[in-house]
């Protein structure tokens, strides 16, 4: 009682003071266990449909001892072998895997598909539902660049099967990935936003679905941005998202499940501490809705940087030379627009415009353009630099006396 005296009587004098934990002030961030099945593989030997599993139903109950969410993602070659095959045995209460994974465990199961092998992403729904569970409305894994072959624009209608007559619609996106996963870093993202179209795949707009960022999807990610959380660099009152994604090779590794287990059990202490959350899928969808009003996150894994170094803002210049700071920008002559772009992976391409207009654009470093063009009046010089799925952009208010 003495001590919660003491307490009141310094939050009286001081109620500046703050008691609450330290860790209030770091973001939480909402990790989710993801598992890829592929197709087609070896699931027609019956034999190897039972290994295998009974290594996902290792692996789904040590997860649930653990606490922890699990989103089970699969392509038809699996599904057909389980319909084939499992009807189910004492190990899962008498239900097939599905059923177990879902009824009894509370994991969700979302469909994936690579769309190859004549089934598409409504087929490979309709086998879960086959399997007696209702499919969840998550895409699970996308292409997402380069635009010509993104499928943003793919998922916003209702998909017939190509197989089967059956209908299913996506209302969350995960897994955005490039062609081939080939430098897929631009990419990796933390947060929840809604991707705008083909082209602008990093652009929020409200009026399409969801995408849930995965960030670099292995352990190493989530101990970057771990760290990142700690050096104080991730916002408050926004979502972050991690994904881990297994994939069907790593299942089979011996001792992987137990590993995983003590990675789970290492992390145990941030848990505590809310610093992380395991969640699912679509529940982090419902955190996002609820607890941070839909707002859209896009917190790249790749640094980048972009600035315009000349002209700079507020400056003369005459035939290229900067002679005073001025309170506008004025260019007499000639100049050459010069961009410093500071970028973790390779810069693809820095575009100058002029009110819009593209002037020229330069792959390789020192990024510059010559601005020789007869120009007479008020420009807005915009650059643009691009890295694969990402881009910064700067622009400046300009007049120009070119002749």
């Amino acid at each position: 009682m003495k001590i919660i005296g003491i307490a009141l009587f310094l939050f009286a004098i001081f109620p500046s003071l703050n008691f609450t934990n330290e860790c209030e002030k770091y973001p939480t961030i909402y990790v989710s266990i993801v598992s890829h099945n592929e197709a087609p593989t070896s699931f027609d030997d019956e034999n190897y449909f039972w290994r295998y599993r009974e290594e996902v139903l290792k692996l789904s109950n040590m997860l649930y001892e653990e606490g922890v969410k699990f989103n089970f993602q699969s392509d038809w070659d699996f599904l057909l072998a389980e319909i084939k095959y499992d009807k189910g045995n004492s190990s899962t209460n008498g239900k097939n895997l599905l059923r177990y994974l879902k009824e009894d465990l509370g994991f969700e199961i979302d469909p994936h598909s690579h769309e190859k092998g004549g089934y598409n992403y409504a087929d490979v729904a309709y086998l879960i539902h086959s399997l007696g569970v209702e499919p969840s409305n998550i895409a699970g894994g996308l292409v997402a660049y380069p635009p010509e072959e993104s499928k943003i624009e793919y998922f916003r209608k209702t998909l017939n099967g190509l197989k089967f007559n059956y209908s299913w619609k996506a209302e969350i996106l995960w897994g955005g990935s490039t062609s081939g996963h080939l430098n897929e870093e631009s990419l990796w993202i933390s947060g929840i936003w809604r991707p705008k179209d083909n082209e602008n795949f990093l652009t929020h707009d409200e009026n399409f679905i969801p995408h849930i960022g995965g960030y670099q999807p292995t352990w190493d990610g989530l101990h970057r941005l771990l760290q990142k959380q700690q050096n104080g660099e991730l916002e408050e009152n926004k979502i972050y998202t991690q994904s881990i994604v297994i994939t069907q090779g790593f299942i089979n590794e011996e001792n992987f499940i137990e590993n995983f287990r003590q990675e789970i059990r290492n992390l145990s202490e941030y848990e505590d501490k809310g610093l992380i959350k395991w969640v699912g899928l679509g529940e982090v969808i419902n955190i996002w809705y609820r607890e941070y009003n839909a707002q859209p996150n896009i917190y790249p894994y790749v640094y980048m940087e972009m600035e315009i170094k000349k002209p700079a803002e507020n400056f003369l210049y005459i035939f290229n030379r900067e002679i005073m700071k001025i309170e506008k920008t004025i260019i007499i002559g000639y100049i050459n627009v010069e961009a410093e772009v500071i970028c973790d992976i390779d810069i693809d391409e820095v575009y100058f415009y002029l009110n819009g207009i593209l002037m020229e654009k330069d792959s390789t470093p020192p990024f510059e353009w010559n601005w020789i063009k007869p120009s007479l009046g008020k420009y807005i010089l915009k650059v643009v630099a691009k890295a694969g799925a990402l881009s910064k952009e700067k622009e400046i208010e300009t007049i120009a006396v070119i002749i």
